[in-house]
């Protein structure tokens, strides 16, 4: 940044243009719509978690990392991807929370990460030696590319739009001896972490090590330990997330296929100037050699302008030049000196022609990946790394590579030698694409939404009053009692993503009501045992989105009545909501041809719970238009005394739970339990006294009050979660202090 400010002392007209033009593209994307980007995955998952994180936040002071409402009890900080402890997420909660006009905090995250993406790889750009106008078109052909707007429901890829082109421009600036070099990408890939998402932290640490290696292999000597120190500050700096993550990852799911989807590199090359997106809006879309991406023939995830046929044309005169050098030698050993001879070459270039061969090396290294090539190969053999699911996700990574790699060739690598003509068609072109990129962007932004058949009827805060006041009419005890929901099709239906209607995934975190649902595929194999009768244990939809086929709860009540009973009861589920909605009205449901062995079965699910021995169907009743209510009667309350009668349950925040209790008594909660969980009761005279929190013989919590009497609390205590709050605040502002000091020095680094 320092190379546009110091000629006059304020920022370039480019910097305020990218800034400004980034903010005008997503409201353009947005149109409006405020939750925009508050669909699918970000809206079932990720959303009512962090949301109530962040509300207990500003009502009690501190942002919670367990979540009792789901799972029977269960960590969110852990896994990342929650945003619980990320400081960019908790800055847009904040500034939405202080704006007057609604928008979420998913929105403002991914405008925020875009405005930085494109910022830093304008920088990155001019330091690649562009002029104004070419980093300009680069950092718009970087926003158009189809991967990051094909999966904006994933909020995390935008951490990857922005922290690839970050790393890349600190590495840069990072040239001389100066103590920072040995930190600075150290403290980004810390942040990265912190951030969320280990699938990305560790593809960037990849690409780290490829920059570094390509220094060292250029005969920079100093890169291998800049290389080390970085690593070691990356790691000591996000060591509690990191700690955390691996607890974790003993329950990561063990995958069918290792990673899955593989993107083939003629339907990358051929799909990244094909207009899918627009195609697809008017029904024309098509896939060129059967190349799907979970199940999409969009292929808007590879669309990147021209970038992937250019770049594929300079690799094929890079080849063609090398071979007709080869011939012209004719012989191996002068092949030989010729390699030795551009060697030399190599190592006297400049510090930005190194690092754009480590990026355009990277790139090499992620297409492999993403193909399922020898990168993919080496990967699979590494632990918990073995479980990431999908080979296309290195193109996120691959995407800002492809666009510096461009914008170096073009820049610095022969841009000024070519014609003006020829310069004119090749921008007047790339601005073409530019324009389509931003169509389809736009449009799979407003289509997105329909890809899961999501039926939003209306903002996040109405269908928390839909499910508020659906839940009062049906007169449900949702604070003393869980509800457990149950779909007619399997699959990703649209009852599955319509949260007001069904309870399911994390929904009921943000309305505060108790239930098995959830979504956590870190989950610990005991924690499901707990359930696995009521919610298919072995069945890849129960485990996804923590919400069973009414076909899978009818066969196990046929299959194993008792066990379906017992967990009923342990469980203390006296809600059920059966969905009724029929394959008609079911797009997904029909175009997988679920209609033709479809059955109803709820009649047949309520007639086998009528079976069951200590178990009553107290009533069936509506609770809104797609899904009925059965109350059970006889199944236990969250809170028991030791002679079985109900405790009435106040839950004060996410992660802390209080009762009354009396002396020389022992409550049970039918809560999982956990080593952190800790108690305490407060007496009439306001003495407080630690409670011993027990397991009980089927995995729930067991508190003894002894010979006191008073409030009971029971919270999640873990010095460990404390400790990262604190880390992340110290990797915070040296994270930013770091960033001052590289943008505004006046000598390099």
């Amino acid at each position: 940044m320092r190379e546009e400010t110091k000629r006059t002392g304020a920022p370039e007209a480019g910097l305020l243009l990218v800034i400004l033009a980034s903010i005008c593209y997503v409201c353009l994307l947005a149109g409006g719509n405020p939750e925009v980007f508050l669909i699918d995955d970000n809206r079932t998952q990720w959303y009512p978690v962090m949301e109530r994180a962040y509300e207990d936040l500003w009502t009690a002071g501190r942002i919670y990392c367990y979540d009792f409402y789901q799972m029977k009890g269960m960590s969110v900080a852990g896994q990342g991807y929650y945003g619980v402890m990320n400081p960019f997420i908790l800055l847009s909660y904040t500034v939405t929370k202080l704006l007057p006009a609604g928008i979420d905090a998913i929105t403002f995250y991914i405008g925020l990460m875009v405005v930085l993406g494109n910022l830093f790889l304008y920088l990155t750009c001019r330091r690649l030696g562009c002029k104004e106008p070419l980093a300009l078109l680069m950092t718009l052909t970087y926003s158009t590319m189809g991967c990051f707007w094909a999966f904006c429901v994933w909020y995390y890829v935008f951490n990857n739009y922005f922290l690839v082109p970050l790393l890349v421009y600190v590495f840069l600036c990072c040239t001389q001896k100066g103590k920072i070099s040995y930190c600075a990408c150290g403290i980004v890939l810390a942040m990265d972490l912190w951030m969320g998402n280990v699938q990305y932290t560790f593809y960037h640490y990849i690409l780290f090590g490829i920059l570094s290696l390509m220094m060292i292999i250029l005969k920079n000597k100093r890169y291998f330990m800049v290389l080390c120190a970085n690593v070691s500050v990356g790691v000591l700096l996000s060591l509690p997330m990191l700690l955390l993550l691996v607890q974790a990852s003993g329950g990561f799911q063990e995958q069918e296929k290792y990673m899955q989807y593989p993107l083939l590199y003629f339907s990358l090359l051929i799909h990244s100037v094909i207009p899918q997106g627009i195609l697809q809006r008017h029904g024309s879309g098509f896939s060129f050699l059967d190349s799907y991406v979970m199940g999409r023939d969009d292929n808007l995830v590879c669309y990147m302008g021209l970038v992937g046929i250019l770049l594929f044309a300079a690799l094929l005169r890079m080849i063609g030049r090398f071979l007709k050098r080869a011939r012209e030698l004719g012989n191996l050993r002068g092949i030989r000196e010729e390699l030795r001879a551009g060697y030399d070459r190599a190592l006297v270039w400049s510090h930005e022609k190194k690092t754009i061969a480590g990026c355009a090396a990277a790139l090499l290294f992620f297409l492999s990946l993403m193909s399922g090539g020898a990168a993919a190969g080496l990967l699979g053999v590494m632990p918990v790394v073995r479980n990431f699911r999908y080979f296309f996700k290195a193109v996120f990574p691959a995407a800002p590579l492809a666009v510096l790699t461009l914008a170096y060739i073009a820049g610095a690598g022969g841009y000024e030698k070519a014609g003006r003509r020829l310069r004119s068609a090749a921008a007047i072109l790339a601005a073409v694409y530019v324009c389509v990129g931003a169509v389809n962007a736009c449009d799979t932004v407003k289509l997105v939404s329909g890809l899961y058949d999501m039926r939003i009827e209306g903002d996040f805060s109405e269908e928390k009053e839909t499910a508020f006041s659906a839940i009062e009419a049906a007169g449900a005890d949702g604070k003393n009692y869980r509800t457990a929901a149950f779909l007619q099709f399997s699959g990703l239906s649209d009852g599955c993503f319509d949260q007001s209607h069904n309870l399911t995934k994390n929904f009921p975190t943000a309305v505060g009501v108790f239930s098995l649902s959830g979504y956590e595929i870190a989950t610990e194999e005991s924690r499901l045992e707990m359930f696995d009768a009521v919610y298919s244990g072995t069945d890849f939809f129960a485990r996804y989105a923590n919400a069973d086929t009414l076909e899978n709860f009818y066969q196990n009540l046929r299959q194993q009545p008792e066990t379906v009973q017992k967990q009923l009861i342990d469980n203390s589920v006296r809600y059920l909501l059966l969905d009724k909605t029929a394959p008609a009205d079911d797009r997904l449901a029909g175009e997988n041809g679920g209609s033709l062995f479809w059955k109803d079965r709820r009649e047949d699910v309520i007639a086998a719970l009528r079976e069951l021995p200590d178990i009553r169907v107290e009533r069936v009743c509506s609770f809104n238009d797609r899904y009925d209510l059965v109350e059970l009667a006889g199944t236990d309350s969250l809170c028991m005394d030791e002679t079985g009668s109900m405790v009435p349950l106040t839950d004060e925040n996410m992660q802390t739970l209080s009762f009354d209790a009396q002396a020389a008594q022992d409550y049970t909660l039918s809560f999982a339990w956990d080593p952190h969980l800790a108690a305490s009761v407060t007496e009439a005279d306001g003495t407080v006294r630690l409670l011993p929190v027990e397991e009980t013989e089927d995995g729930d919590i067991r508190i003894s009050t002894a010979k006191s009497a008073g409030r009971v609390t029971l919270t999640w205590r873990y010095p460990l979660c404390t400790a990262g709050f604190v880390w992340e605040g110290v990797t915070a502002f040296m994270f930013f202090g770091m960033l001052g000091h590289v943008a505004f020095s006046k000598r390099e680094c």
